[in-house]
């Protein structure tokens, strides 16, 4: 991908980790990465993925940091209330309209989010100008959509690492940092080191002491990840 170093394009993660770290249902995440069958009244179809993949989807380690950031955008527009099925179209729109297949990794999706969010209006016609901007009824984007591109950072106008909504801005994931594995913002260490060693039944203020972190901050990141 241009502007984008390796590090961002290598397979790190396997969808269902992917899965975890933006907190969809891995099968979500799968039909994303994969595509899927499904009939119509014309016929067997087949989408096309929607999130950049290996081109061995089907190997364990398939979804580089730039597919999970994509998946991670598309989550916020399933929050904002598009319908599953209308996701796809929405994506689409997207792309189209910013002229490039990275669209969903740009910094102009964030900054222009008003005029290139779009989804299709209900029935089978489009609106007079073909597409319908995906508002809410103050004519803004929908707050949930902005609450994740506010956590998303760039360099250059692309994507550079993003911090999870589910974790409240205490992760961050950042494909230069722990292989891109989510980590602590306040000292970088790995979520999955600490959750191991509470998990193992070392209690959480000596974590917390080992790792100079905020003992509640420990107890909100794995609620979260139990929620998840």
């Amino acid at each position: 991908m241009l502007g984008l170093a390796d590090e961002y394009t290598v397979p790190l993660y396997s969808q269902a980790e992917a899965a975890r770290i933006i907190g969809e249902p891995e099968n979500t995440v799968r039909n994303w990465a994969r595509g899927y069958a499904y009939r119509t009244t014309d016929g067997p179809k087949t989408s096309l993925s929607l999130i950049t993949v290996s081109p061995h989807p089907f190997s364990r380690m398939s979804v580089p940091f730039v597919g999970l950031a994509e998946a991670y955008v598309i989550a916020s527009l399933k929050k904002a209330g598009v319908p599953m099925q209308r996701i796809r179209p929405a994506v689409e729109a997207i792309r189209n309209e910013m002229g490039t297949a990275e669209a969903l990794l740009s910094e102009r999706l964030k900054t222009d989010g008003s005029e290139v969010l779009f989804d299709y209006v209900e029935g089978n016609g489009l609106t007079r100008s073909g597409l319908a901007v995906v508002r809410n009824k103050q004519g803004v984007i929908p707050e949930v959509v902005a609450d994740y591109l506010q956590t998303i950072s760039y360099v250059d106008g692309l994507v550079e690492s993003f911090r999870p909504i589910r974790y409240g801005g205490t992760v961050f994931v950042d494909p230069r940092i722990n292989a891109g594995r989510p980590s602590f913002v306040e000292t970088g260490v790995r979520i999955i080191d600490v959750e191991n060693r509470v998990a193992a039944g070392e209690p959480i203020a000596e974590v917390a002491d080992d790792y100079d972190l905020d003992p509640d901050e420990i107890v909100r990141v794995i609620a979260a990840d139990r929620a998840a």
